[in-house]
């Protein structure tokens, strides 16, 4: 029992007994999933649960009550996850909830969780979705992030060379004088609307290759995408070269293939 358990998928061995770890859908969880977890952990538990760094849940439980808990938590469209070398638990902001969001995280994030959590990778891979480039979910320091935000251009034709915008911007990336804007630009476009000469358009920039831990790694700008149905054409042929040609975490994958590589191949093999 104790060797069929390990296997599990969303089962974690502990030192003295097992974890569940509960993969969650990103961004919200309801009254009556959070009722059914309390439930098992008074119940099958040890009466706490842990509320892990990519916002999933998981509980200490004995063997021998797997079979049940798992009932009441597909009973609730909960399910056991998130574990090993697979699509971990995809991570989301509060999206539209927030006003600072430029686009809806939530509903793009349960999109990918939806289709990728669970597939097999050669190492774990992290995906993380935020709203804005405030980053609160820390999406360039994972394996593939993805962020909403503005890329912003100055129309010299409109510019009245007011000089309202030159000292605008707290990063410094409006060139007044040559009216155009610096890499500096996060695109976050509070200076949207400050006159007429400022243009804006939305985009989703993937960054890909990040990593946390003890030597933490900043991820590469991949592309800009137009919507929501492109990130998920990009991730899934991501995932695809990478469970072909990786060894190791997705930043090894980055540096041996070539970031410049990867942006030509995912052109050619998607057609943008």
């Amino acid at each position: 029992m104790h060797c069929n358990i390990n296997l599990k998928y969303g089962v974690i061995m502990k030192k003295d007994n097992y974890a569940l770890r509960i993969s969650l859908k990103p961004g919200f969880i309801n009254a009556e999933q959070l009722k059914a977890i309390a439930y098992v952990i008074e119940n099958f538990g040890d009466n706490r649960a842990h509320i892990t760094t990519r916002q999933g849940i998981e509980f200490k439980i004995s063997p021998e009550y797997l079979e049940d808990v798992e009932k009441i938590l597909n009973s609730v469209n909960l399910s056991l996850g998130s574990t090993g070398n697979r699509v971990r638990q995809v991570v989301s902001c509060i999206g539209l909830e927030c006003y600072n969001a430029i686009g809806d995280s939530v509903s793009l994030a349960r999109r990918i969780h939806e289709e990728f959590e669970g597939v097999w990778v050669p190492r774990k891979v992290k995906i993380n979705v935020s709203g804005c480039p405030n980053s609160c979910t820390f999406h360039r320091f994972c394996d593939i992030g993805i962020c909403y935000r503005y890329k912003i251009t100055i129309n010299k034709e409109k510019c009245l060379n007011c000089g309202k915008c030159k000292d605008f911007c707290d990063l410094d990336a409006i060139d007044w004088e040559n009216k155009i804007i610096k890499d500096t630009c996060t695109g976050e476009g509070k200076c949207i609307g400050l006159c007429d000469a400022f243009e804006a358009e939305r985009v989703i920039s993937i960054f890909v290759g990040g990593k946390g831990g003890r030597i933490y790694k900043e991820g590469k700008h991949l592309i800009d995408l137009k919507n929501d149905d492109e990130v998920l054409l990009v991730i899934d042929e991501l995932i695809s070269l990478y469970a072909k040609f990786g060894k190791g975490r997705m930043a090894d994958f980055v540096e041996n293939y070539g970031i410049e590589r990867l942006k030509q191949d995912l052109r050619r093999n998607i057609y943008f």
